[in-house]
Formats: structure tokens, C-alpha cells, sequence
């Protein structure tokens, strides 16, 4: 059964994900739902920008072999090897990552992301991934910026606390601490961000938060996540597999890689 799941910002730039496997755009609903607003649509009235993702090894091996016969290029996407070429009769963009078996179609013209491969964990990370840049794509063509930054809002009248830093700076912690005060977390690593007169508007960004075990201790949530997670329900499908270890034996030891946090 063929299901989608239409994604849209508040300022009403979206993206449709489609898929044979439920679990791939429930995926992309929960990674985005929280942030933007996601909901099931009937896929045979789908149109605008378009995520096609499913497991297909016969398409993905296709796809793939397309690339690497037609003078293809490289470079690393999301941590891992990717080739890459455009049709010389068409804009269409073909890639594949053959490390992860994940292979991309992309037609401009049609406004149509094609992602096909063999787990569907890395299919609808990918798919979740990929929506996410399309719906980026649309709101800085539409004069959004990107800002490097946590925010919080208060409720009652929408005023924003941005908490702008590099890396490790402490924007996810200084986030969800002021959200324990009563402010409402809009986002915790990055932000839309667009002057409209004397106002400048805020929209949050998608994205999982890093967590270390010391923060989820330090606000108390690392006992109800590790019942979540007892429960069987699932983590981000990037989270190392120490860390899941770690969080259901109840060892609160730094795992002691960036990397490999909840």
C-alpha cells in the first residue's frame, strides 16, 4: 500500500513524501512533525515537490551502475562516499552511495526526488534528510536566512531568545534549560530567520538533538527515555548502537564519542 505524508513550514512552503513502505514516511511525519506541520494526503492527489522513496535493490543496482558507466564525479555526502552525474540530454541528476546501497534520481523540471535502496532504515533516514533540504531550498529562495542558533519562545506573545554559538557551544543545552522555565523550545541547533518590517520572523529548523547522558540526567528526562526505549520504541536510526546499549543496561558512563550521543 502505497502511503504520503505532506510536510509544510508555517510560511507554507512544503514537500510530499511518498512511499510503498509505511514505515518511511512515518518516519519523515515523526522527524518533522514535531518542528513543521506533517500529515497523511492522499498520494493519488500528490503535486508540487515530490520525495519518492522505497526499497527497490532492482532500481537502486539500475541506478547505481547508471552513474558509474556515464564519466560520474565524488564527493562525501552525509558521511559517506557519493558519485554523482547529470544526464547530458536532461537536467536529471543521478547518485548513488554505494556504501549505504542508496541510489537518487532527482528531475528538476518535474520537481521529483527519486530514492530507492535496500533497508528501510536508510532509506527513510535518507528520504527525511533530503525533504528536509528540499523544503531549505524553498524558503531561502524565498528571503529566509539560516542562522547557527538555538531558540525558545514565550507563549504568550510569541517573543523569541535566540542562543547563537559554534558547535559544542551549549545551544541544545541553553535551550532546553530556558524551556524548563516555561518558554516553549522551537529549535535547538538551527533557525529561519527573515526581516518583514520592524519584525523579524522565526521558523525552526528540523533536526535531532545531541544529548549527552549528562544533560539528560541534569534535566531529568534519562529515565523516561530509557522506559521509552525499554518499550521498544525507537531512537533516531543515526544514534550509535553504544549509546542504546548503554541507556537500556542503565550505564550512565560517557560513551566518549561526539558522535555517539542520544
Amino acid at each position: 500500500m502505497t502511503t504520503a505524508t505532506r510536510i509544510e513550514t508555517a510560511d507554507g512552503q512544503a514537500v510530499t513524501v511518498v512511499s510503498s513502505t509505511p514505515s518511511v514516511t512515518a518516519w519523515a511525519a515523526r522527524y518533522m512533525g514535531t518542528w513543521w506541520t506533517a500529515g497523511g494526503v492522499d498520494p493519488d492527489t500528490v503535486t508540487g515537490p515530490t520525495v519518492v522513496a522505497d526499497l527497490d535493490p532492482e532500481e537502486y543496482d539500475a541506478l547505481t551502475a547508471d552513474v558509474l558507466t556515464g564519466g560520474f564525479e565524488e564527493t562525501t555526502y552525509a558521511n559517506a562516499r557519493l558519485v554523482y552525474r547529470t544526464r547530458s540530454h536532461s537536467n536529471i541528476v543521478l547518485a548513488s552511495q554505494p556504501d549505504d546501497i542508496l541510489a537518487y534520481e532527482w528531475r528538476p523540471d518535474d520537481q521529483r526526488l527519486r530514492i530507492v535502496g535496500e533497508d528501510a532504515t536508510a532509506v527513510a533516514a535518507a528520504t527525511a534528510r533530503l525533504a528536509r533540504e528540499i523544503v531549505r531550498g524553498q524558503l531561502l529562495a524565498d528571503g529566509w536566512h539560516i542562522l547557527h542558533a538555538s531558540a525558545v519562545t514565550r507563549p504568550e506573545d510569541g517573543a523569541t531568545v535566540l542562543t547563537l554559538g559554534d558547535k559544542g557551544a551549549g545551544k541544545t543545552t541553553s535551550g532546553f534549560l530556558l524551556a524548563r522555565t516555561g518558554l516553549h523550545l522551537l529549535a535547538n541547533d538551527r533557525v529561519f530567520v527573515r526581516a518583514e518590517g520592524d519584525t523579524i520572523r522565526v521558523l525552526p529548523w528540523p533536526s535531532a538533538a545531541a544529548i549527552g547522558f549528562g544533560l539528560l540526567h541534569a534535566v531529568g528526562w534519562y529515565q523516561p527515555v530509557r522506559e521509552r526505549l525499554q518499550a521498544g520504541e525507537g531512537m533516531h536510526p543515526t544514534q550509535h548502537q553504544r549509546v542504546t546499549d548503554a541507556l537500556l543496561a542503565g550505564d550512565r558512563t560517557p560513551c566518549g564519542s561526539p558522535t555517539a550521543r542520544s
